[in-house]
């Protein structure tokens, strides 16, 4: 529903400094707020018009902001009150989006605010959080359109600020191509929104979401990729973590854990379709040249992959003891024959041929290089990691 409201609260507080003329912003609220049990987890999403007019209007946009990530009440009724303004105000951000608005279109879309209510669904529902450098695949896949994935930056004009009820960010949302995509996730988030920028079909430092917009960057300069395939070579991926849909388990006879790091020597990992089709650029462009790479689970531990001869203090395994946890982090060794095994298992599957993963897809790896250390590999489907949590 969409309405005319004050501007009382500290986000819209915040960006009323970038919007002075827009006091009754215009507003998108939900019927039943979160905290009366209602579905949407975001109480409103102001929708600002921006005209661009140091440009003459050229990159006008509509400028969606969200509120409810953050604490909007200092009354916990969503959010635990803050000690000091320094610490993170609920969880610590706020999503914004800018989309491309067409000469003399009044009435904004109403679908980015349905993006927005899903992105935050998301970390209510799991307690994964958003962060610049994200990239967030097929959360526009019901589009027809080229468009139809997501990388997360931090908003151009809207930084890091000091509210009443603690510290928020502010992190844009960018549609991009699978293109875009792609090399996102093999060299660097950070640096292909870099490359975007100098767009204006993306409306340069605006980055605009243009539902429209039928070519990659890739495509708009036809010596862009080869340019990024021969940076990609030389300086491999940036890509150091991801949060997935993906949990592991230790073997059962010895899993408890009183908080310090032990040693074991079976481990199975589950991972969803999406999950798998990132491991083979993991393992050759992170692995196998002696970076270490750290999945954030679904149920908020990490599984932190550490090639040989990788230096770090907080290193703990080695050969004699290849797997290392105490509960909420597993570290595990990852020696070049392995990487070459889960490099071949993974091309063999084909993975970016298939749509869905059916019963599920595992594999077995053993290796006395590694102190006999088992390591149990699944795939499966999404909706079936979801359902392990919501049913334990």
């Amino acid at each position: 529903m969409l309405e005319q409201n004050d501007t009382s609260d500290p986000i819209s507080e915040i960006c009323l400094s970038f919007y002075p003329d827009q006091i009754d912003v215009l507003q998108a609220t939900t019927q039943i707020q979160y905290w009366l049990n209602g579905p949407d987890p975001l109480d409103y999403v102001n929708i600002y018009i921006n005209n661009d007019e140091k440009n003459n209007g050229l990159n006008s946009h509509f400028h969606y902001v969200s509120l409810g990530l953050s604490d909007l009440y200092g009354d916990e009724r969503v959010h635990k009150r803050v000690k000091s303004a320094e610490e993170n105000s609920g969880y610590g951000y706020e999503l914004t989006m800018r989309v491309k608005k067409e000469i003399n279109e009044n009435e904004p879309p109403k679908w980015p605010v349905k993006l927005l209510q899903a992105l935050a669904k998301y970390t209510f529902q799991t307690g994964g959080i958003l962060d610049e450098g994200d990239h967030i695949p097929n959360v526009l896949s019901d589009s027809d359109c080229k468009i139809r994935h997501a990388l997360v930056c931090e908003d151009s004009m809207l930084k890091i600020s000091q509210t009443r009820f603690g510290r928020v960010k502010f992190l844009q949302i960018v549609g991009c191509t699978n293109d875009e995509l792609k090399f996102a996730q093999e060299w660097s988030t950070r640096k292909i929104l870099n490359l975007m920028k100098n767009f204006r079909e993306l409306g340069n430092d605006y980055l605009l979401v243009d539902l429209k917009r039928s070519k990659s960057i890739f495509e708009l300069d036809s010596d862009l990729r080869r340019k990024t395939l021969r940076n990609l070579k030389k300086e491999g991926s940036f890509m150091s973590f991801v949060k997935s849909k993906c949990f592991w388990r230790l073997n059962l006879e010895c899993s408890s854990n009183d908080g310090n790091f032990k040693p074991y020597d079976q481990l199975t990992f589950n991972i969803d379709l999406e999950t798998a089709r990132l491991f083979p650029l993991i393992l050759k462009q992170r692995l196998d040249k002696e970076n270490s790479f750290i999945f954030n689970g679904i149920d908020g531990r990490s599984l932190i992959l550490i090639p040989e001869n990788f230096s770090n203090s907080n290193c703990l395994v080695t050969k004699e003891n290849p797997v290392q946890s105490n509960g909420e982090e597993c570290q595990v060794l990852i020696s070049k024959r392995l990487i070459d095994s889960l490099y071949i298992f993974f091309q063999q599957l084909k993975l970016d041929k298939k749509e869905e993963i059916g019963e599920h897809i595992s594999r077995k790896f053993f290796f006395d290089d590694l102190n006999e250390f088992s390591l149990y590999l699944r795939i499966i489907s999404s909706e079936k990691i979801l359902n392990f949590f919501e049913n334990n």
